[in-house]
């Protein structure tokens, strides 16, 4: 890490006088390190800027393209600086498009209860393939929208689950990033004269409100009142990062109990409480100075090499249409697209882009078809898409699956960037689930050096953990497929990626099982042992039934903590819980379902499990450490058995879910 912190004042602007600002020493700098991880195109030139690390599209001046392009190095060269380059490094393309002004810019942002949001000068659109910044042409203001957009873009990729007004804080903190001495300098966290006006001195916004704001808030999308918002989330994150006395431990804690599953407000009160933050906020704000952080650097990091082209009317309806499909969705953005596919049917931006919106159309046998009739294409960017593009495709329509052209072509593409990008996370990550999907036995080692490689570069990526899981499961190894499942099941997770994991491991199970089953009708005496070795037989019982430890090698603290309550999953409709002691696991012999022996308050009951793969496994206990075994148990567990009436006349109950619940 090669910087160096300095110490200055600067003088106050003419707008805020009574402000000052005034470098801290090397303790603020380390702070950085804590928390970074349906129109037509307009006739005007459109333009295309590639740098390292960002493709910059727009129609405005070349002079301003290449300024911005500059800035967006810079705001990363700063922060790779200073952060892990794990918190640095895209998973996948930046495409950045600057509009020259309100009107243009109108139909392309984001909506509010059916209507552009008012205010909005630039927005992050994160995506699977793709992240795309939309702002409008710099000045003063406008720098500072491109690095809270790039802002966000960073603090995603280091960090789990950040609450909003945290999110929206550091991102206004990180905003106010400035390059000096012809960059080798640069400057964060200085004061916002319009945050620091509005405000007065006092706050309009209650801190229990602010704390518990979310994206479909009034108070996060509404005019005026988003203004109080942002402000104060801004206020509040710079006095927590750089105010006396320095908050970063508590601020780290809050950020911890939240991604263990506490609300935004039991968080906080358990750290800092609620009215003695409200009085120092107050406090803060009537402060004459506010300490920022300046680096020094070695060397100039404007400097970045960079190619420019210009863009036809069909290419830059592609881009247009690309990022629309995530506002507006596919038929909004298909209309871009129809007359510049009619002026121009070769263009290739513009049939990548109409890929793209076939497949938010649940249509991807068009959008392989309409891909694999393309010319391979000479710009890395589109035969990126056009690789990706194709797997998601065979994903989702599994007859494309296996030895195919689809997969074929996608690979093909997708080494071809691989060579002019050899760390594009999602690129290598998108030739690991080729093999998946092709059906390649054992993977090869190419495979798992590509997923171990973009996991690497991306940590926070979690379907980079479940493609490298599924490969490892392919190549027998079941243990590391485990280990890269369990944390995910854990509360540290959202819903959405617990369920994910469950299944995998589901399947992970039946899997083990099927493998068991026919070593053992190979082994058995009189059978025609190896013929059948490697054919899976469905059904079959598990010698182990992995359950993840939720706070496995973490420390227990539980200081200032209440008792633990877990986030219990939610009874469904025709579902029926049932609460007792996990006696033992009976995994019959002959391949038939296995069962849960549960003594609850009327007795013994035997529940049988007909398939793994659709039973969630929950642990909430953390001793739980890789997994338990059919058979009976020397402890009994106690658990919450979920059952599910299966259909008439037998109606017989089958398992859909099982949780280990705390001994205490």
């Amino acid at each position: 890490m090669n910087f160096e912190v300095r110490t200055e004042k600067s003088e106050p602007s003419h707008v805020a006088r009574a402000f000052q600002a005034r470098v801290g020493g090397p303790k603020r700098a380390a702070l950085l390190c804590a928390f970074l991880a349906i129109a037509a195109p307009a006739s005007a030139a459109w333009r295309r800027i590639d740098t390292p690390n960002f493709i910059i599209v727009g129609d405005v001046s070349a002079r301003e393209l290449r300024a911005t392009a500059a800035k967006f190095e810079g705001f990363h060269e700063a922060l790779r600086r200073v952060l892990p380059s794990s918190t640095t490094t895209a998973p996948v393309p930046t495409v950045v498009i600057v509009f020259p002004n309100d009107a243009a810019f109108m139909p392309f942002k984001p909506q509010y209860q059916g209507k552009p949001r008012e205010g909005v000068a630039g927005y992050a659109a994160a995506g699977r393939d793709v992240n795309y910044i939309a702002m409008l042409s710099t000045g003063e203001a406008g720098e500072r929208v491109i690095f809270h957009e790039y802002a966000h873009m960073i603090l995603a990729n280091a960090v789990a689950r950040v609450p909003l007004w945290l999110n929206e804080g550091l991102a206004e903190f990180y905003s106010t990033f400035a390059l000096m001495n012809d960059g080798r300098r640069a400057q964060i966290g200085r004061p916002i004269e319009e945050h620091l006006l509005l405000l007065n001195g006092s706050l309009h916004v209650a801190l229990a409100d602010l704390l518990k704001v979310d994206h479909s808030s009034p108070l996060y999308n509404e005019g005026n009142r988003a203004s109080d918002f942002y402000a104060e989330s801004w206020a509040l994150t710079h006095m927590l990062l750089n105010g006396q006395p320095s908050r970063v431990n508590e601020l780290t804690e809050y950020l911890r109990r939240v991604s263990a599953g506490a609300t935004e407000m039991q968080a906080w009160e358990q750290v800092f409480g609620t009215q003695r933050t409200d009085s120092d906020l107050r406090a803060y704000l009537r402060r004459p100075t506010f300490t920022t952080v300046v680096i020094d650097f070695a060397e100039k990091i404007t400097a970045v090499p960079a190619t420019e082209t210009t863009l036809s009317a069909a290419d830059a309806a592609g881009f247009l249409a690309s990022l629309q499909v995530r506002n507006l969705g596919p038929e909004a953005a298909a209309k871009l697209l129809d007359s510049a596919l009619k002026q121009d049917q070769t263009s290739t931006a513009a049939n990548v882009a109409m890929a793209r919106i076939e497949l938010a159309r649940r249509d991807p046998a068009n959008a392989a078809k309409r891909l694999l009739a393309l010319a391979p294409p000479n710009d890395w960017l589109f035969a990126y898409e056009a690789g990706t593009f194709l797997t998601e495709a065979a994903e989702e329509d599994r007859s494309m699956a296996g030895p195919s052209d689809v997969l074929t072509r996608a690979s093909q593409l997708l080494e071809s960037v691989r060579r002019t990008h050899p760390d594009l996370p999602n690129a290598l990550a998108q030739l690991a689930a080729i093999e998946i999907l092709t059906g390649t036995s054992p993977p090869t080692k190419a495979a798992h050096d590509n997923i171990a490689r973009a996991r690497a570069l991306s940590p926070g990526r979690i379907e980079f953990a479940l493609t490298q899981a599924e490969l490892f499961a392919n190549a027998r190894d079941f243990a590391s497929a485990r280990a890269v499942i369990g944390p995910l099941m854990t509360p540290l997770y959202p819903e959405d990626v617990r369920n994910s994991a469950r299944r995998l491991m589901g399947g992970l199970v039946d899997f083990e099982q099927s493998l068991s089953a026919a070593r053992s009708r190979a082994s058995a005496p009189g059978s025609n042992a190896g013929t059948n070795a490697g054919t899976p037989a469905p059904n079959e019982p598990s010698r182990s039934i992995a359950v993840p430890d939720a706070d496995g090698g973490k420390p227990v603290d539980l200081r200032g903590q209440g008792r633990f309550v877990p986030d219990f999953r939610r009874v469904q409709a025709g579902e029926q819980r049932i609460e007792g002691l996990l006696e033992r696991i009976d995994c019959p012999p002959d391949g038939g379902p296995a069962r849960f022996v549960v003594r609850g308050a009327s007795g013994v009951t035997a529940l049988p499990v007909p398939r793994m793969a659709d039973v969630d496994f929950i642990s909430y206990r953390a001793d739980l450490t890789g997994g338990v075994q059919c058979g009976s148990f020397k402890e009994p567990m106690r658990v919450y058995v979920t059952v599910r009436e299966g259909p008439a006349p037998a109606r017989e109950r089958a398992v859909v879910a099982i949780e280990f619940l705390p001994k205490n």
